[in-house]
This record gives C-alpha cells, structure tokens and sequence, in this order.
C-alpha cells in the first residue's frame, strides 16, 4: 500500500497575543492520520494567505517566517524520504517526534559524557564508591584531551565511530602510556555514554559493536609464606613504617581490601558466645556482607593499632594509597626479599586468600564468602597455583632417574643439523 503523506501550514485562531498575533502551527497527515505542532511563529490573520499557506508578500514579515516555515517543510520532506527509505514503516505522531528530537539542540559528546558523570555522583557514598566516581570523572578529561588535540571538542555522539574509538585506544597507549588496563577500563567508560546516545535515541547504532575491549589477564600477585614470614620478622627502626607494615600484614591475614581496612570500625568487630572474634562488615567496593573470623595473629596487629580504644576508626591514621605500595614494595627489601619483588595494598588481600587460605585446604566458597565477592567466579582467579607451589611440587622430578636418563639420551642424539639456504642447480647444458 502506497503511503500519502502531506504538510500544511495554518494560524491558531484559539488564542491571540497582546499585540493580536496568532501562532502558526505545523499539520503533518500521513496515511489519514494527523499530528501538529507550533512553529513558533507569530503573525496577524490579516497577514496570512490561507491558500498559499504563507505570510503574504506585502508584510514586512513575510521573509523571515516564510523562510522559516519552508526550512520546516523541507526538513519534514528529507525526513519522510529517509525514514521510508529505512524504516518502511511509520505514523504522522511518530514523524513529528523525530522531527522536534532533531530540531532540539543536541548534547556534543562531551556534554554528554558531562551529564553522566554528574547522574553516577548522585550515587556516591550509596551504590558507587568516591574512587569509582573519580575514575569516571578522570576518563571523561581523557577524552576530552584526546578529542581537543583533534580539534574535534565539539564532536557529536553521531561521529564517534569505529575509527575514532580505535585512534583514542592508540592515542591512551601511545602518547598517554596508559596501561592496558586502564585503557579498557576508559573504553567500558566510553561505551557507557554511547549507551545513554541509544538510550535517548540520538544514536541508531552501537560504534563498539565492532570493537574488542580486551581486558588483560594480569597475575594476582601474592606473598610465598617464606615472603610473609620475613615481614612478619623484620622491625622497622621508623614507626611510621612500622605502621604501614602492620596495615598490610592486617590485610594479609583478614583479607579485607584497602578501602575497608581504613574505614574498619571498633564496632565492626563481633564476639561469639564461645568467644571467638570475627569482623563483619560491608565492603566499600560491592557493598556486599564479608565474614572474617579473627586470626590470633591478626587479632594480635588489631590490639596495637588500636591502642584501647573501644570505639570509633581502628587505624586512625591511614596512609595515602600511592604512598603505602611505595613503601610497602621497600619494606620487603629491606626484610629479605627479592628487589624484584612486586606488592601493592591490593597484595595482602590476595595473600590472604591464596597463602593463608587455598593454599591451606580451605574450600573456595568459605573464601568467596570471607572475601564478600558476588561470584564465585571472582573468587577462582585466587585460586591459581602460585610459582612457588609448581617449584616445590617439581623439585623430587627434577633429580628423578626418569629426568636423568632423558637428559642422558638428549648428549647423545646428534645437533641438527641447519639447512643450507640453497643448493646450485644442476646445469642442463
């Protein structure tokens, strides 16, 4: 079936200004059916021509709103032609919708992104934590920087395409040095806003439909128990590294993230009837309950960090992140371990987990639920088995009769022999 579509003009009669100007109003009819709309546009009835459905020549207002209503019926035209083209399908309401979307000044990329940002600080301290909002609020100014060293500041969410994605992706890498981490973390970032674009409809089609967002398998990095020991050992001669060393040794056999040993409360400690201790709270990253029962060692560390108080923060001093895995990585040179030895706060969490727990029979779901994580999923990255395991459990192989006479038989066996880059060929004369 043929579709009839039409777009007049008239004046709305129903209510004049203080000067007797009338609003001239837009009738879209497609397929039997109407929709209108104003055009904002005011003139005096004596002024219209309602054959031509135009302002008469003789007004001296005739250009401007003439010319306005004729940008009007052609951007309506182009539409009808584009949506038929597209879409097949269509009504005069919803024409009028995507006409008044498209005639209403739209957000550039970065304005965008803005209001996002500012919906997620709506949210801070109740679903989403101040590092989470401050990661967000820091890829926004990663765009913008990228998008102002283009000279696209002003980019529309229409023009964020599949190229444009991947020259920011080599833009964070290349002159950014970001980490690929933090790379993908900026491109889920991203992703979101474009998602707003589609939400509200100024966006047909996904741009990441056709990009890869990798996320690296990075290793989870955790003290061997010899490692452990050695920190347990080593004395400080500063008690302010003495402070920070027994921060990480509290992550260390409790398991709780940075986050949530600075916000550890007096109150977050719970006695059993049997006596027994064990800490029970929110974490500050998923908001989800962690249960720890309390280690003597650990209940040891609580004690002088403490120092009596029945109330109130545990740690009332708390180091600066940056400034803790400094010199948390110098403390366990300085107690005997490897310079090569790579430890951040986020360490003693997976130290916990692997050395003093799988390591140790503990089932995964009980450490899933002391380490408060949604999934067990999460919890089975832990469970990988640490270099120095596989180094123990191969040590008998190495010196075994099997592995010497394989290294007997390797002596013998002649080297290979490399392949002469060519042979001449034979003359055929």
């Amino acid at each position: 079936m043929k579709s009839t579509f039409s777009v007049l003009f008239f004046i709305d009669r129903s209510k004049a200004n203080e000067e007797g100007l009338y609003l001239i109003r837009c009738r879209i009819s497609c397929n039997g059916k109407t929709a209108s709309f104003s055009t904002k546009q005011q003139t005096a009835p004596e002024d219209w021509n309602a054959q031509r459905a135009r302002v008469k020549a003789n007004s001296p207002t005739a250009q401007g709103i003439n010319n306005a209503l004729n940008a009007i019926e052609q951007g309506l035209n182009a539409l009808y032609e584009r949506i038929l083209r597209e879409e097949q399908y269509f009504t005069a309401e919803y024409l009028k919708e995507q006409f008044l979307r498209k005639e209403k000044p739209q957000q550039s990329i970065l304005e965008l992104y803005q209001t996002v940002c500012e919906a997620k600080r709506a949210y801070e301290g109740k679903s989403l934590s101040k590092a989470t909002i401050r990661a967000f609020r820091d890829s926004y100014k990663s765009f913008a920087r990228f998008l102002v060293s283009r000279g696209q500041s002003g980019c529309m969410p229409y023009e964020v395409n599949k190229g444009l994605i991947e020259n920011y992706r080599l833009y964070m890498l290349r002159d950014l040095g970001n980490k690929v981490s933090s790379v993908a973390n900026r491109l889920r970032h991203l992703h979101q806003v474009i998602r707003r674009a589609l939400m509200e409809g100024v966006l047909r089609e996904d741009p990441f439909d056709l990009i890869d967002i990798d996320t690296p398998a990075y290793e989870r990095n955790s003290l061997s128990g010899d490692e452990l020991q050695k920190l347990l050992a080593y004395r400080p001669h500063r008690s302010v590294d003495n402070h920070i060393r027994l921060i990480f040794l509290l992550g260390c056999f409790t398991g709780l993230a940075f986050s949530d040993l600075k916000k550890l409360r007096m109150e977050d400690i719970y006695t059993l009837s049997d006596g027994r201790r064990y800490i029970s709270l929110y974490r500050t990253k998923t908001q989800n309950c962690c249960i720890v029962p309390l280690l003597p060692i650990a209940e040891e560390i609580l004690a002088f960090v403490g120092q009596g108080r029945s109330e109130g923060l545990y740690i009332r001093e708390f180091p600066v992140n940056s400034h803790f895995n400094r010199k948390i990585r110098e403390l366990l040179i300085k107690a005997g371990c490897s310079p090569h030895t790579e430890a951040s706060s986020h360490t003693a969490r997976h130290t916990f987990a692997t050395t003093i727990c799988l390591e140790n029979g503990l089932p995964i779901e009980t450490v899933s639920k002391m380490l408060g994580h949604r999934f067990i999923s999460t919890t089975e990255l832990y469970a990988k088995v640490s270099k120095q395991k596989i180094a123990k459990e191969m040590l008998p192989l190495m010196g075994s009769e099997q592995t010497q006479m394989l290294r007997k038989a390797l002596r013998v066996c002649p080297p290979r022999k490399r392949a002469t880059a060519s042979k001449a060929e034979p003359s055929t004369a």
